[in-house]
């Protein structure tokens, strides 16, 4: 097996197309440093969280460090799978990019990075660190459908930067257990004995995946009358959907600001339904097994919709509004039937 210095050789010798004498490269060693790309949004983060642990479990015995943004850090903690944790909170200072390039990326000699991201940000910083240089070539590997496309970063090379690529690493990303992730709970005395979990809003800026919030109170007085209190989850970017949910309604108990990230996992395994939007809480929830409805754009069900989870039934409008509220109604009737 060629060492460092071969592969450095072979790299930087080649004309930076395919060379399969470096597929070895690839596999798994003992000792590996391992670094991984990702910060959020709370959804696109918690989708990612498949490749995160498929990456752990093809490097068991590497060091796994994680550069992600600080309200994740609580979230990933409690997965068990990083050994380290490096905060990014994506500033565009000189500072921040010296202490991410060069001391996170080129001093800790990484043998391989994993670019959940795949972004502009991170090509730029791909760009960057093989122009500031390393004392050894790493490989980078970005998303594709089914695993992942490696490179190869030359050490030291002036301007543009070349990459050759390595080989195509193909990976199941598995289905990911939350369960144990616990935050402080330090509200959870004050969630009824059987309700239902409702998520009204979502990230700010993306209003159009917000179905209307007068028929999450329709819905919250309609479990109600069933017996099935509803726990609404948000922050205060959601604050006029909560309230327009809560106010006045004896059916809901307001929960924003009572729990961080890392409750909503056991926030949502005691609810007997999930009703959501396509928003970072709905999708920790439905990991965590239990009926879950999602709400959908077309366009957001094409790239966010889960497949093959069978307690998750998606419900899809040309636009969020068009999704009628009988249907949801409906179908949480089915759900609780069960």
């Amino acid at each position: 097996m060629a060492d460092i210095g071969d592969l450095k050789s072979l790299a930087q010798s080649r004309a930076y197309g395919f060379d399969p004498r470096l597929r070895h490269q690839a596999k798994t060693m003992p000792n590996e440093k391992i670094l991984v790309i990702k910060h959020g949004a709370l959804g696109d983060f918690v989708n990612a969280m498949g490749k995160m642990r498929a990456i752990r479990d093809r490097h068991p015995h590497a060091s796994l460090t994680l550069i992600t943004q600080r309200f994740l850090v609580g979230l990933a903690q409690g997965t068990g799978w990083f050994d380290e944790i490096v905060v990014d909170d994506r500033g565009y200072s000189p500072a921040s990019w010296w202490r991410i390039i060069k001391r996170t990326l080129a001093d800790r000699r990484f043998d391989a990075i994993y670019d959940l991201q795949s972004n502009n940000r991170t090509l730029v910083r791909y760009r960057l660190l093989a122009l500031w240089g390393t004392s050894n070539p790493m490989r980078w590997g970005r998303v594709r459908k089914n695993g992942f496309d490696f490179y190869v970063t030359p050490a030291k090379i002036p301007f543009l930067p070349r990459f050759s690529r390595i080989e195509h690493v193909d990976m199941a990303f598995p289905k990911v257990d939350l369960s144990g992730i616990h935050g402080k709970g330090e509200n959870f005395g004050l969630l009824p004995e059987r309700y239902a979990l409702l998520i009204p809003g979502c990230s700010a800026g993306n209003e159009q995946k917000r179905w209307p919030p007068d028929r999450f109170r329709r819905l919250s007085e309609w479990l109600g009358a069933r017996g099935v209190k509803s726990v609404v989850l948000g922050t205060k970017a959601e604050a006029a959907e909560i309230s327009a949910v809560c106010d006045g309604n004896p059916h809901a108990v307001n929960f924003m600001g009572k729990s961080e990230i890392a409750d909503i996992p056991q926030i949502a395994a005691r609810a007997v339904l999930v009703v959501g939007n396509d928003t970072g809480p709905s999708h920790i929830a439905r990991r965590m097994g239990v009926p879950t409805i999602l709400l959908f754009t077309e366009y957001d069900a094409s790239r966010a919709a889960p497949k093959n989870a069978s307690n998750v039934v998606s419900l899809v409008g040309r636009g969020i509004a068009d999704i009628p509220y009988d249907k949801v109604e409906k179908t949480a009737e089915e759900v609780l039937a069960k």
